[in-house]
């Protein structure tokens, strides 16, 4: 009963419509802080000095070891390559961070990061093809270019191509991570059952 209750739970979790609605939340969170993130992150590099910086590594540390975590804990559903695919990812993704000197863009990188890997999730209820990690980059992008249309407008804001490229760069090593480390698993997984 116990594990049957869990199941549902967690289709719930991963249906159609929670995810798109989490989506709707996460990006009206993102577009109705712009205006105030600037002075909370003032604010927060006067108190913290110098380790903001270092609490958004800390953040991207932590993401990167869950998604480490799901892999190792399903570790024989994953070869070499994946492993491989997931370091070069995480270099890359730490790098652009590393370049992004500016806190509130290392912030919003994160963000579009995280908004991409919703978007894929949401989208593979209708999509079961190699387009799913185009759409989802280029949802990425068009709710980036809200964002930057967004700041545009706000007196204490500006709009950015730099911006613009950086959260749809966010979106597109999201679904590079997805196409080349998490959904393999679904192929092995596919080939274990056609095996048995």
């Amino acid at each position: 009963m116990y594990l049957k209750n869990e199941k549902e739970h967690h289709q719930w979790f991963r249906s159609k419509s929670f995810v798109w609605s989490l989506i709707a939340c996460y990006v009206t969170l993102i577009y109705s802080t712009l205006y105030i993130m600037r002075p909370i992150l003032n604010f927060l590099k006067m108190t913290l000095k110098g380790y903001l910086n270092l609490s958004v590594v800390a953040m991207f540390l932590i993401i990167l070891s869950l998604i480490l975590a799901h892999i190792i804990s399903n570790r024989e559903r994953y070869g070499v390559s994946q492993y491989l695919w997931f370091l070069f990812i995480c270099c890359l993704y730490g790098l652009v961070i590393y370049i992004l000197e500016l806190p509130e863009e290392q912030v919003h990188f994160i963000e579009y990061g995280i908004l991409s890997a919703l978007i894929y999730l949401a989208l593979t209820h209708d999509i079961n093809n190699r387009s799913i990690y185009f759409l989802s980059s280029l949802i990425v992008f068009i709710f980036g270019t809200i964002d930057e249309a967004i700041q545009w407008l706000l007196p204490n804001r500006v709009f950015d191509i730099r911006d613009l490229v950086m959260n749809g760069t966010a979106g597109i090593l999201v679904q590079l991570l997805i196409a080349m480390v998490i959904s393999k698993r679904k192929s092995v997984l596919v080939d274990n059952i056609e095996n048995a």
